[in-house]
């Protein structure tokens, strides 16, 4: 019997509140990420430029093409993307900024997200299937760190997986009950996904294949063609790129973004190995099985062959199984990127932490029900709803406990999580993967260390990506005094244990000198700040120069 839906809206909003509460405090422990400076600047240009067109004098000057290429259109390697998502960043950023400081500002948007998120997945699981699956979704969803991490990183990523959540959920909803309120929710999140970025215009694809099974009702096709039309409609008024020309922009996006090998090769380490953009068929499913911790996996599992079982009944589980076996074949195909961890498919977890959601439930039921066969479930006696409680606390205990410890144990270096399949980070290490890349690593924390360490006026180098230090310099992370080079003698030098990018001399840094400072996470070295000219053999020195 499903659960009066007042107590599931309740579920989720606590569960999103707890989030939020615990989230926020530490949303500048990450470290900035790779991609983030150049988002900054750029909202930092729309945020002027919304400040003309709403105070003038010359808004109408600023309505011009010319006037929005120069704020929505700048620096087109760094922000391919449509522009949602920095919208919401310069909002937050608006709103926070002067109190908690602009790096909070900019990221508490992908917190609002990952908290809007995750009350979406208690409340579709709930309605699906009752409260206890609910809140088994929204604690898996809590328990999966890599998620975690993106919640604290101002990028693409984490209102990509939101919105790809709410269109598809909502349609699905739409499809099952008729609501024209879920085909509403389906249409804004379809519409803003195709704003953030070109993966959303992907997102009929799946449903297409789940209304193949399940798209008897007469309204599901009509509302099909209403659910894409009000979302091109909102993808288009949220993009002042597209407002002048709606349909050259969007040759332009296809192109760029299916050209990607071409314009941005980035390698991957995987399996011991560097790979050239292109990696083998089962980078995702093996990527997806070894950054959930084993006990959610394991829940998904018992959620998914329940699915499997009823098929014909189970519309919204098998939503979640479509979803999951669309992305792997996605990042299958020989042109799709697939750098990056699990950043390029993160809208696949949300579905995961459903199907955990399920088969928690299914496992509280049938604890219940043994307890009924057996005879101790009296009139009187023991309550079944005591019982239900009873079973769900100590199954929750046992579940979701341990992922909630290893996130609290990997903070703040989610992304470089590896669960108990492969050993952890260290086992991850060993097995040939990329334990860091995205810079998150060179953590706030860290730099504090490096900038006591360093004597005055020191030269510092940099691998990858030099120019990212020397955004952190301008953002008071990196003292004044110290000198960021790129070509010629440095006398300190910080390698990120980003293996693909490794050439001979760093590789022989990492594997043979001990650094000054070292960001570690279960032994591995995520980041180091190493003495040059006394601790780097010569040939290797001569290398990197």
């Amino acid at each position: 019997m499903k659960s009066d839906r007042r107590f599931v809206g309740a579920a989720s909003l606590s569960l999103a509140l707890v989030a939020f509460l615990w989230l926020f405090p530490e949303l500048d422990d990450v470290g900035v990420t790779w991609d983030e400076p150049q988002y900054y600047s750029s909202v930092a240009r729309i945020q002027e430029w919304t400040r003309r067109v709403v105070f003038g004098p010359d808004r109408l000057e600023a309505l011009e093409a010319e006037a929005m290429g120069a704020t929505w259109d700048v620096d087109r390697y760094w922000n391919p993307h449509p522009p949602v998502y920095k919208e919401a960043m310069a909002v937050s950023e608006a709103l926070l900024g002067e109190r908690f400081g602009s790096l909070v500002g900019y990221r508490a948007a992908s917190l609002f997200w990952f908290c809007t998120l995750l009350g979406g997945v208690v409340w579709f699981a709930g309605t699906s299937w009752g409260l206890v699956a609910g809140i088994g979704a929204g604690l898996s969803l809590l328990g999966m760190p890599r998620l975690l991490g993106h919640a604290h990183i101002a990028a693409t990523d984490m209102p990509l997986a939101l919105f790809w959540f709410l269109a598809s959920a909502g349609f699905v909803l739409f499809v099952l009950h008729g609501r024209a309120m879920y085909l509403w929710i389906a249409a804004l999140g379809l519409g803003l996904a195709m704003g953030t970025k070109f993966t959303g215009y992907l997102l009929p694809v799946p449903l297409l294949a789940w209304l193949a099974l399940y798209g008897r009702r007469r309204h599901a096709w009509s509302g099909l063609v209403v659910w894409i039309l009000l979302a091109l409609l909102i993808a288009w008024a949220s993009n002042p790129l597209a407002w002048y020309g709606p349909v050259g922009y969007a040759r332009q996006l296809f192109s760029e973004s299916l050209g990607r090998d071409q314009a941005s090769p980035i390698y991957t380490y995987y399996l011991g190995r560097v790979w050239e953009y292109v990696l083998p068929w089962h980078h995702a499913p093996v990527m997806t099985a070894i950054t959930v911790p084993v006990s959610i996996l394991a829940l998904a599992l018992v959620g998914g062959g329940a699915v499997v079982r009823k098929i014909r009944t189970e519309a919204a589980g098998m939503l979640c199984l479509v979803q999951v076996v669309f992305f792997w074949f996605l990042m299958a195909l020989p042109g799709s990127p697939d750098h990056d961890g699990v950043r390029l498919f993160l809208p696949l977890f949300p579905f995961l932490a459903v199907l955990a959601g399920f088969g928690f439930a299914c496992l509280v039921q049938a604890g219940r029900s043994l307890l009924a066969a057996s005879g101790r479930l009296r009139t009187g006696a023991v309550t079944a709803g005591a019982v239900t409680a009873g079973a769900a606390t100590l199954l929750g205990l046992l579940f979701f406990y341990p992922p909630y410890l290893q996130a609290s144990r990997v903070a703040p270096y989610y992304l470089s999580y590896y669960g108990e399949l492969i050993g952890g980070t260290a086992g991850a290490a060993r097995a040939g993967m990329e334990v860091s890349y995205w810079l998150d690593a060179v953590t706030p924390g860290f730099l504090a260390k490096l900038n006591e360490t360093l004597p005055q006026g020191a030269r510092l180098g940099a691998h990858p990506n030099l120019t990212h230090y020397q955004h952190l310099q301008l953002y008071g992370m990196i003292r004044e005094d110290i000198q960021l080079i790129r070509d010629g003698p440095v006398s300190y030098f910080i390698l990120l244990a980003r293996k693909a990018s490794f050439e001979p001399a760093h590789r022989g840094i990492y594997e043979n000198v001990s650094p000054v400072l070292a960001v570690e996470l279960d032994g591995v070295e995520l980041a180091g700040l190493y003495r040059w000219s006394e601790d780097v053999a010569p040939d290797a020195a001569e290398e990197e120069q």
